[in-house]
């Protein structure tokens, strides 16, 4: 499951880094600034799918942690399968966090090109028992 989250994730990337090399068809102002302004909702998008597709699968580490931890009773046996779980866990918000920033920087550098002015805005999101600051975009001058 861990593979397949980070698989989409990368997926996401290209397809985000290969949705800029177009943007620069645009001819006047107004077309740059309305491509600018549907990127930006095109990325958050992303980010957002990219969210809950993390808590889906953080609830669903947490939930087979929890049903483990009932049936274990061998106290290195449960330390060990904690570990594993923080592990599984860190590394899914790792490749959250890497993915969502990857994609702000280059939306935030895309669109500055077409003349908006853009940033990051951190946004407390809830994956599994850890809350966790992502950064979608948001515009901040046209």
């Amino acid at each position: 499951m861990m593979k397949k989250l980070v698989g989409m994730m990368l997926l996401s990337i290209v397809l985000a880094l290969s949705t800029g090399v177009n943007v620069f068809a645009a001819d006047s102002e107004d077309e740059k600034t309305e491509t600018a302004l549907k990127l930006v909702d095109a990325t958050n998008s992303q980010i957002e799918w990219l969210i809950e597709k993390a808590q889906e699968a953080g609830d669903v580490l947490q939930k087979d942690y929890l049903a483990d931890m009932e049936t274990i009773e061998d106290e290195e046996e449960a330390a060990a399968r904690t570990e594993k779980y923080n592990q599984d866990l860190d590394l899914l918000i790792d490749v959250l966090d890497h993915t969502t920033r990857t994609l702000t920087q280059t939306t935030i550098a895309t669109v500055g090109e077409l003349g908006v002015t853009a940033e990051c805005e951190w946004v407390l999101v809830e994956i599994a028992d850890r809350q966790v600051w992502i950064d979608p975009v948001r515009v901040v001058g046209v």
